[in-house]
């Protein structure tokens, strides 16, 4: 961490010299984040699942969160899947699946001032930081707004769970893998945070119907699912278990998933 300071002190040394009261974390290169999440939360998943899991999935910001955690899971087991999950806008998905960090909204011509043209928030990015780096994936899938919306509100109305749109999102990728994997599997995602900051745009009904994404369905049939009902046919059986854990710098709660 402090190395990592450093290096940004001898790049930036007007800026260093005038900020005497302050500290640059520079968390999206600063690989004390992909240490935190290789040390603290992959343990903790590991621990409190005993292992039994089949796979990881997380969207990417600063990357240390799925760094970490995938490059710690897969290391205490390499049969574990772990995958990103990745929003409109973000170029990984292609990184990722290709090999190039690239995204239909940079094509030339189709260049827009804000590629992120997304509702969801503290995810997707068009580099590749130095934690993203670190990450060990097998694959990736693409979220959209309109998954992010009504994952939400189905895990508020169906499990208590009042999230923000990165968590959601989150929760559409486990989804992705699930359907990806078969049935008789365990998904591990993180749920990083509240809906609480996120009032007015994402659990903002008039925001929504706007920009025509105000949530239509009662159930998961916007991801192709029927969920367990009576005397009707099923596709899957969705079990949610949340964990909650603390660490000395965050409260949050990551989800396994049983399908």
């Amino acid at each position: 961490m402090n190395s990592c300071a450093h290096d940004w002190e001898k790049q930036n040394p007007a800026l260093s010299s005038s900020c005497t009261g302050g500290f640059f974390a520079d968390q999206f290169e600063n690989l004390a984040n992909f240490w935190a999440h290789y040390e603290g939360t992959g343990p903790e998943i590991w621990e409190q699942t005993g292992g039994d899991l089949d796979a990881f999935v997380a969207a990417a910001g600063t990357g240390g969160t799925i760094a970490g955690v995938s490059r710690f899971l897969q290391e205490k087991n390499p049969k574990i899947k772990c995958f990103l999950i990745d929003p409109t806008g973000s170029g990984l998905f292609n990184k990722v699946t290709r090999g190039v960090t690239y995204t239909q909204e940079e094509a030339e011509g189709k260049r827009l001032k804000n590629p992120f043209d997304t509702i969801t928030e503290g995810i997707g990015i068009n580099r590749v930081t130095q934690n993203f780096v670190k990450a060990r994936l097998d694959g990736a899938f693409r979220g959209t707004d309109k998954e992010a919306v009504e994952m939400s509100r189905f895990l508020l109305k169906n499990d208590g769970l009042f999230l923000r749109s990165s968590s959601a999102m989150n929760c559409v990728g486990a989804v992705r893998v699930a359907q990806a994997l078969g049935p008789g599997h365990t998904i591990v995602t993180i749920v990083c945070d509240s809906g609480m900051r996120h009032l007015s745009k994402f659990y903002d009904a008039q925001y929504l119907s706007q920009h025509g994404l105000a949530p239509t369905t009662t159930g998961l049939e916007f991801m192709g699912i029927k969920l367990v009902l009576a005397s009707q046919d099923v596709e899957y059986n969705i079990r949610v278990h949340s964990h909650q854990f603390c660490s000395s710098t965050w409260q949050s709660c990551f989800l396994s998933l049983h399908f």
